[in-house]
């Protein structure tokens, strides 16, 4: 494998941190100097803004720890059990928070409920050095990040601002081409459907990245401003670009062609990222349509085009403004400039039932092992409970957490390979600091190269250098110890591997399953009650759940699924438009939309929707089409809506007629 300059320098820098926190570490006599040298094999990244949010997380998680841990035993003392089981509660309940916090802040609480284990778990039977250990860990963890952020900031720091900024010239080029093919009349195959998804996850992504953006030295919070607002618009274009689309497609020939020269226009302001003219949402209105019964769907879909074509441009010329102010090549007007600070990215929705059923699993898991450990007396019973916590939280909230924590174990038997020839192959050989450092530097140069690329090897590192006596004075364990800790360890994992299946199903094609029965549930709830608030609400989640399945699809070679996903979000859309606007109707059309919302809401979860379902969306249309121009804006309001759920619903339906 050929190493590249870009891994030797992290390698060298992950290496000189461990070895400065080692020594001062020793130096000043602190009972567990590894663990300053552990925490910096954790910490470092190649991106500086990565390593101060981890650390921040880190140490937050490990101090917060220690004062619970101080707590408990302060209560517990004398009941050895009773403090086992507080704490797995306790770090149960903290496990539970990480999986509901998608971004990066949760490794704070799994190193919040990791350090109770460590502490307050293995340290059971001596709760009198409790405090000291507390102590000597919070120091131990601060040191090694100090050392981390020193080095970090003097040899070669490297910042996420150029990653920055080329994602946002990549969403904006792949944002203007999905507008181009709808506004020239292209339609997507299922290949072009799912690129379209995989932008928005792209756009989408920035939500996670930004709790790392806000602690990257050289990204200013101007620029952090103007990438969310940026990807607020650009999100704020998907559902009006699909919604776009779906109408331009309902048309017939005859009409689309008629439609062209205002579609034209709309793609020249595209092109230069104005705002369009005052009177193109009236030319666009006005535009000829034939005679006959259908001249009233022509009608609806000209007048609903125009109010999206314009919102669409809108958004875009915000976008292009945005793009010129964080570039430095123009000023943000003032009323633009105000609406920064109000970005918000998009929501992280957390996930109550995984999280509660990965919490479940943990908790199962550490009451068996603490029984079996308290029934046999082992005394590396405290290791297997870590080792299995560790393997479930961190690798067990994935699709297939089965493969995971095999290759988990794959890699802890690596690592104990390993630090068994570091412990009792190189290190016996070193009598002084330099021989010292020569000999770790064989174990850690290597795979400090291969972590740049590959996290898994940072388990390596951490997980080896854990298993040592690497203290002040080296004196390797005693062989049989040894391998009595590794099996225990290995042991942890497997307990881990079966306690992944014991509240939750395995599998991508489950997790897709998931994900579009919330979405059913969330669009039959909007049918039931619905205002602009859980609309908004309605629409983050779903953007955020399409992000989430875009990959998933991939994965499972389903990408012909991708056309779907929008048109669910337009179905979800326009039954919570028809659901806020149907009370302020008059009594015969409120009936109709009612109606409709209750058949819909039969079926809500049927395969294909039924034909008695489009029927009543079309005896609603011509009951309000008849009552639009007596009772003002809200009628119309409906019927757009209506519209908009009979094209996302029965796209390749016969047009709806109007009859008298």
């Amino acid at each position: 494998m050929r190493i590249s300059a870009d891994q030797m320098v992290f390698s060298v820098k992950l290496f000189t941190a461990a070895m400065i926190a080692f020594a001062i570490a020793v130096h000043v006599g602190l009972p567990n100097p590894y663990w300053a040298l552990v925490t910096c094999c954790v910490c470092m990244n190649p991106l500086s803004g990565a390593i101060r949010s981890k650390v921040v997380y880190r140490f937050t998680g490990t101090f917060c720890a220690g004062i619970v841990t101080l707590c408990l035993v302060a209560i517990f003392a004398s009941t050895p059990l009773l403090l086992i089981a507080a704490a797995g509660v306790v770090a149960t309940i903290s496990f539970g928070f990480s999986f509901l916090d998608r971004s990066p802040r949760s490794y704070g609480f799994q190193l919040f409920s990791i350090t109770l284990m460590l502490v307050a778990v293995a340290g059971v039977d001596h709760p009198e050095t409790m405090f000291d250990t507390v102590v000597g860990r919070v120091t131990e963890i601060s040191l090694g990040i100090l050392s981390t952020t020193v080095v970090d900031a003097v040899i070669a720091p490297r910042s996420l601002t150029g990653t920055l900024r080329s994602s946002i010239h990549r969403w904006l080029s792949s944002m203007e081409n999905w507008a181009r093919d709808i506004l020239d009349g292209h339609e997507a195959d299922t290949k072009g459907e799912h690129d379209r998804l995989r932008t928005l996850a792209d756009i989408a992504s920035l939500s996670q990245l930004i709790s790392t953006l806000r602690y990257d030295p050289v990204v200013s919070r101007s620029d952090l401003r103007h990438a969310v607002a940026i990807q607020q618009r650009l999100l704020r274009m998907v559902p009006l670009l699909s919604a776009i689309g779906s109408r331009i497609n309902s048309l017939g020939e005859a009409e689309h062609q008629a439609l062209r020269p205002s579609l034209a226009v709309a793609r020249a302001w595209l092109d230069v990222g104005a705002e369009p003219a005052p009177g193109f949402v009236d030319d666009v209105r006005a535009l000829p349509i034939d005679g006959g019964s259908g001249a009233a769907w022509q009608q609806l879909v000209h007048d609903t085009l125009a109010g999206m074509l314009r919102d669409m441009l809108t958004q875009w010329s915000e976008v292009r403004r945005l793009e010129a102010s964080l570039d430095g090549k123009a000023t943000l007007d003032p009323a633009l400039k105000e609406q920064l600070s109000a970005s918000r990215t998009l929501p992280l929705v957390p996930d109550v039932d995984h999280a509660g059923r990965m919490a479940a699993g943990i908790m199962v898991t550490y009451a068996l092992l603490c029984t079996f450990w308290y029934l046999t007396g082992w005394h590396q019973g405290a290791t297997a409970v870590l080792l299995s916590t560790v393997a479930l939280a961190f690798f067990g909230g994935s699709d297939e957490p089965g493969k995971a924590i095999a290759m988990f174990g794959r890699f802890a038997v690596l690592a104990l390979t390993l630090a068994g020839l570091l412990s009792y192959g190189l290190l016996p050989l070193a009598n002084d600091f330099p021989s010292f450092a020569w000999a770790m530097g064989m174990f850690m140069i290597p795979l400090g190269a291969w972590a740049a690329v590959n996290p898994m090897a940072t388990l390596v590192l951490a997980f080896g250098l854990s298993n040592i006596n690497l203290q002040g004075h080296y004196t390797p364990f005693d062989f049989g110890t040894f391998l009595e800790t590794g099996l225990a360890s290995l042991f942890g994992v497997f307990a881990a591997f079966l306690g992944a299946g014991l509240f939750r199903r395995w599998g991508v094609q489950h997790q897709l399953q998931r994900f579009l029965r919330k979405e059913a549930i969330d669009i039959a709830r909007l049918s039931r009650s619905a205002n602009p608030a859980l609309r908004d609400s309605y629409i983050q989640r779903a953007l955020d759940r399409i992000a989430g399945m875009t990959m998933r699809l991939s994965a499972t070679g389903q990408v012909e699924r991708s056309a779907g996903l929008l048109a669910r979000l337009r179905v979800g859309a326009n039954v919570a438009d028809l659901r806020m606007v149907g009370k302020a109707l008059p009594l015969a059309a409120r009936a109709a939309t009612t109606s409709v919302l209750d058949q819909f809401r039969a079926e809500f979860d049927a395969p294909q929707p039924s034909s008695q379902l489009l029927r009543l969306i079309d005896d609603a249309l011509t009951r309000l089409w008849s009552a639009r121009d007596a009772s003002g804006d809200i009628p119309d309001r409906a019927i757009h809506a209506l519209a908009g759920l009979r094209i996302a619903l029965f796209e390749r339906a016969p047009a709806w007629e109007h009859t008298r």
